[in-house]
């Protein structure tokens, strides 16, 4: 028995050794040192490094290319610098030979010429400004005039009651505001009454109807202003029972109005009553 067990043993070594010995003849084939494949490596050799061949082979062509190209570039870059020089002289040049052809042609005594541009213009600016302040004179004179010729026209329509002028409107039927606004377009003011006297010449040429007068009290009731001074009106006439501020249940009854049937002043609404009015040409009461 121990017999068959070592001749098993070394029938498995002889194996190995003769499969080890078979290995290396195999590796031995296809192993190859690169200092002349051809003949050491034979196809195999060769076929396994074509590619890196090949591959160096090609970086090595586009290197040449690159280097060929950056030559090109290079050489335009120098042919544009030297451009760019042979412009940059030539611009000089230019400059020079303006500068030189300017200073030439410019006169000597320009500097005195200017100066005597500029006094001149100040003169004539000074001249123009007294132009200007003459007419601005002669124009306001102008006004002046044309508004006394239209005053004097507009007054032709007043008439003289004792020492001042007053128109009566006996056509129109307007409220106090408007009454007040037309007065100040021909020139005047809606009246007040210094004394009796103008009262009853006003009053005389009166028809039996209502008159606005230039008398309110908008602010405070009972302080009676003259629309022509701002002060306080100087003479009334009123009615028994005036003013009254509440004799149709209003509380807007501010303006003063001449009641021609009685000759006698009463309080109304400034803008719901529609009457006649009478005008001032002065604006001293």
């Amino acid at each position: 028995m121990v017999k068959s067990k070592t001749f098993i043993l070394f029938a498995f070594t002889a194996l190995d050794i003769i499969g080890s010995l078979a290995e290396d003849q195999n590796a031995r084939r296809f192993v190859c040192l690169l200092s002349d494949p051809p003949n050491q490596c034979s196809a195999y050799c060769v076929s396994a490094l074509q590619p890196v061949i090949n591959h160096i082979t090609k970086e090595q062509q586009d290197s040449n290319t690159y280097e060929l190209k950056l030559n090109e570039t290079q050489a335009k870059l120098d042919l544009i610098k030297n451009q760019l020089t042979t412009t940059q002289i030539q611009m000089k040049d230019q400059q020079i030979f303006l500068q030189t052809n300017l200073t030439q042609s410019i006169p000597q005594d320009l500097k005195e010429r200017l100066d005597r541009i500029e006094g001149n213009q100040t003169l004539l600016a000074g001249e123009l400004q007294a132009i200007k302040s003459t007419t601005k004179i002669q124009l306001t004179a102008m006004q002046d005039t044309l508004s006394k010729v239209d005053r004097r026209t507009m007054l032709q329509n007043y008439q003289r009651i004792g020492t001042r002028l007053f128109y009566i409107e006996h056509n129109l039927y307007v409220n106090w505001w408007t009454a007040n606004t037309i007065c100040a377009e021909i020139g005047g003011h809606l009246a007040a009454f210094k004394n009796d006297q103008e009262f009853n010449g006003i009053a005389k040429q009166l028809k039996q109807e209502n008159y606005w007068l230039g008398i309110s009290d908008p602010k405070q009731k009972g302080d009676f202003k003259s629309v022509a001074t701002g002060k306080r009106a100087p003479y009334f006439k009123w009615r028994s029972n005036e003013p009254n501020y509440r004799k149709f249940g209003r509380s807007d009854e501010h303006c003063v109005y001449v009641y021609g049937v009685r000759n006698y002043m009463i309080v109304l609404s400034c803008t719901k009553d529609l009457m006649h009015f009478i005008c001032q040409a002065d604006k001293d009461v």
